[in-house]
């Protein structure tokens, strides 16, 4: 195990690297941390559960479980006594993949959705798992490590994309081209009208679409994503609280101080003291 891989947010590695959640040293996980690489979570256990927060928000997963979790995402993990793995990917790895398989789950569009491997499909999770490690463990070739890890994200995916979860989701496809759309442009455009206009449909549809997906307006959604984006630079303290404003687009500090008192209760100095 590299142990300089989980201790710097800008690792250099070939392509994939795998780590036995129950061998991770203790404290790996305990405070909020993120990477600028993809990761891949599978907790084994069909008896168990395994606790973990991505972005401040909390997850209970029981049972034996997959989840994505993206690039500057903020983890913490609570790994005392789970057992799974923990698969780092290289970016450039893990978008060629999802080129190939064109998933709206690998896209962050449903993002840190839980995806249950029970029964055959935690076989064949098993089996894809097993081919990875022994490669990895004896040749760890490029190519053959890609492949089977594409095997793998492809099994996650189709899981996550046959689930009756998704299936009630009639117009999804919308709803992720309206989140793929906020996340290149929430800097610059946090009005509605924008992503009305790019999508070609009604704001009384799109917001029906949103409520119906995720219980909130699209205007709620913009906000979540800059006080996410403000959420992240805070805990990471790289940037002053001004800096940050004039990157988000505030022309004042003090706007940026009323827009998370507003919608959160707390200034950004309260936020990091959390």
């Amino acid at each position: 195990m590299k142990k300089y891989i989980l201790n710097s947010s800008t690792p250099q590695f070939s392509c994939i690297e795998i780590f036995r959640i129950e061998e991770l040293r203790a404290g790996t996980f305990d405070y909020y941390q993120r990477f600028n690489f993809h990761l891949l979570l599978w907790s084994t256990e069909t008896d168990a559960n395994i606790t973990f927060s991505i972005d401040f928000n909390d997850f209970e997963a029981v049972g034996s479980h997959a989840v994505v979790i993206y690039p500057y995402q903020n983890i913490k993990i609570d790994l005392t006594d789970k057992k799974g793995y923990l698969f780092l990917i290289h970016n450039d790895v893990f978008f060629w993949i999802n080129q190939k398989i064109g998933s709206d789950y690998l896209n962050g569009f449903f993002i840190n959705q839980l995806v249950p491997l029970t029964g055959e499909n935690a076989i064949t999770m098993r089996t894809l798992v097993d081919l990875l490690l022994k490669e990895y463990n004896r040749y760890n070739r490029a190519l053959m490590m890609e492949s089977y890890m594409f095997s793998i994200l492809f099994h996650v995916s189709t899981l996550f994309d046959d689930s009756p979860a998704v299936r009630e989701y009639l117009d999804y496809p919308v709803f992720g081209k309206l989140m793929s759309l906020i996340e290149t442009h929430f800097i610059t455009e946090k009005g509605a009208a924008f992503y009305v206009k790019k999508l070609n449909i009604s704001a009384k549809k799109l917001n029906q679409i949103c409520e119906s997906i995720t219980n909130k307006k699209i205007k709620y959604l913009i906000q979540d994503r800059i006080i996410l984006e403000i959420r992240k630079e805070l805990y990471l303290g790289k940037k002053t609280v001004k800096e940050i404003a004039y990157e988000l687009g505030f022309t004042e500090p003090s706007y940026l101080t009323r827009f998370t008192k507003k919608h959160t209760g707390l200034t950004p100095k309260e936020f990091q003291k959390q």
